[in-house]
């Protein structure tokens, strides 16, 4: 306690200090090399005010100066923000340096599971078959929620694993409160936190389909199983596939041994398929022997990312939607293709008719998992990223994310920072009017949750668009996206940061990769930039709230140094 009242005073005393506020000695970056980047537009900028912030900025006020309550923060967008390095970058700040403390990771998921990149800031791990939705897709097969992403599984072994501390050289998250959000089919799957080789068993919500989970010590380590209610079913089919992957691969180094003879070849793979017990449903693919796949692609690897997404997609059997007009062929953004239009109508919800697993002859127990959010009682700030490689705003409209506000009202956001439209803008034909339009669908959702909420928009970066194979060319949609963010923020008194403009506009990818802060593709950056970016955007921010606490009356700022 006593830290975190130093920490606070030190944060007040930076505030009320005479010129800009000192950057975190860890943090510190030599700007003057980069001459491309505009510092001086490194602001939040409010075209209506900041009167919309003042709920906000009254939370931070009793956070830093009474050391109470808890302040929430959402940044959403797509690529940028899954991978989880500029809004990694900016979570540090928050928690490390002022005031110090954390009141929770927030919103996690396994996306090993779902076989795509988990998270810069922590590893995630998985056993067992799990199947995939995700709200980039044209088929939705199951409800989703906040992250616009959700795993099934009905493997009897199956359980997930995320480490927060994974990546940190000294621990920073020791959470006692885990909130999973899912559901079982037909009521015989429940989830089971592992604390310490002990099973505790979550309080069961039925109206937000989530499981409370309280540990008996902080923990980094969130281990979930799942716990079928025939646990003899469980636990029978659970050595057959075990029995089965052991006796396949014995078979198969036989019959490697015995390649030259194709009937010799026969026989062996003939023996080994195993026999199934009565009234045991197996999954409609065979078990992988690497079923702990972790995922080959880097964290930032777009283009190998997009082609584990094409894999994923062929083998997922999704239901088609046949009442969907056919489109021509899917653009190949990792190849730089562009789409023609970013209209909302990309998605469908797979039919009704279809048969669910659930209810199939022999189904086994199946469970879904939509989210998890990992907190404390602890005051202090909470900062919760979102986001799936190739998402677009109306990604997260209802009838993609149905579950969006029945999840976000247990986070409740205080502030929510808008990175969602490189996807959007990445078309030949930008429609800036549906965007804008889009945009106003996706802040009422939000508002439903929370009113008082405040609001940042994050403009697009500077990006190429490819035209043959080693060929790129400028980007204009970017400017254009640019004014669309600020008319938003107009409407809706919100705050922009330009971080269009501040990368040096029109072209500046180019420089950004030749300083080795940006990609080969022109889209996305590399680690240093991304930092770069998370810096810049911590500076903007806690200036803005600098200026807030430099505006308030005398007395008041006496009142709250003495609270002290």
């Amino acid at each position: 306690m006593k830290k975190i009242l130093l920490l606070c005073s030190v944060f007040a005393a930076s505030l009320f200090a005479k010129g800009p506020m000192p950057a975190p000695g860890s943090y510190a970056i030599d700007l003057t090399k980069y001459t491309f980047i505009d510092t001086a537009l490194n602001t939040i900028q409010f075209p209506k005010g900041d009167a919309s912030f003042t709920p906000f900025f009254n939370k931070m006020d009793t956070l830093v100066f009474e050391n109470k309550g808890q302040v929430r923060i959402l940044h959403i967008g797509g690529s940028h923000l899954q991978a989880d390095v500029i809004s990694g970058r900016i979570r540090e700040h928050l928690i490390k340096e002022y005031p110090g403390a954390s009141a929770g990771r927030g919103f996690i998921f396994p996306y090993a599971a779902a076989r795509t990149n988990t998270p810069a800031s922590y590893a995630s791990y998985y056993q067992g078959i799990w199947d995939m939705s995700k709200n980039v897709r044209k088929e939705i097969t199951k409800p989703l929620g906040l992250l616009g992403i959700a795993v099934s599984t009905s493997d009897p072994r199956a359980e997930v694993t995320m480490l927060l501390n994974k990546y940190n050289s000294e621990p920073v998250w020791g959470e006692t409160k885990f909130r999973l959000f899912g559901y079982s089919d037909n009521k015989d799957v429940i989830p089971v936190l592992r604390v310490d080789s002990t099973d505790i068993y979550g309080k069961l919500d039925t109206a937000s389909q989530s499981y409370l989970f309280t540990s008996p010590r902080p923990i980094d380590t969130i281990r979930i199983q799942f716990r079928w209610l025939d646990s003899l079913k469980q636990a029978t089919i659970a050595q057959f596939i075990t029995d089965s992957l052991v006796q396949d691969s014995i078979e198969r180094a036989k019959a490697d041994s015995l390649k030259d003879s194709s009937t010799a070849s026969k026989q062996a793979a003939d023996s080994a398929k195993a026999k199934i017990p009565n009234n045991v449903a197996l999954p409609s693919t065979a078990p992988a022997l690497d079923s702990m796949f972790q995922g080959e692609c880097d964290v930032l690897d777009s283009a190998c990312l997009a082609r584990e997404e094409a894999k994923n997609a062929a083998t997922n059997g999704v239901v088609k939607c046949s009442d969907m007009k056919p489109k021509g062929p899917t653009p190949n953004y990792a190849e730089g293709e562009l789409d023609e239009t970013n209209a909302a109508n990309e998605h469908c919800v797979a039919e009704s008719e279809v048969v669910p697993d659930s209810v199939k002859k022999n189904a086994r127990p199946r469970f879904t998992l939509t989210g998890i959010i990992a907190e404390t009682d602890h005051p202090g700030i909470s900062y919760t990223n979102v986001g799936i490689n190739g998402a677009k705003v109306h990604d997260y409209f209802e009838e993609v994310c149905p579950l969006f506000e029945k999840e976000l009202a247990f986070y409740k956001p205080d502030l929510v920072i808008f990175a969602i439209g490189i996807n959007d803008a990445n078309v030949q034909r930008f429609n800036d009017k549906q965007f804008k339009d889009d945009y106003d669908k996706l802040i009422a959702r939000i508002k439903k949750v929370n009113p008082n909420a405040a609001f940042i928009f994050e403009t697009n970066n500077d990006m190429f668009r490819k035209v043959k194979k080693k060929r790129y060319v400028q980007h204009p949609n970017g400017d254009v996206a640019r004014k669309a963010f600020f008319a938003l923020a107009e409407k809706h008194k919100a705050g922009v940061w330009d971080k269009y403009s501040i990368m040096g506009g029109l072209g500046s990818m180019a420089k950004w990769e030749k300083a080795d802060l940006a990609k080969s593709d022109k889209v996305h950056f590399k680690m240093a930039g991304y930092n770069l970016l998370g810096d810049l955007f911590y500076k903007a921010l806690i200036r803005s709230y600098q200026e807030h606490i430099a505006n308030l009356p005398a007395q008041t700022r006496r009142d709250e140094r003495g609270s002290k």
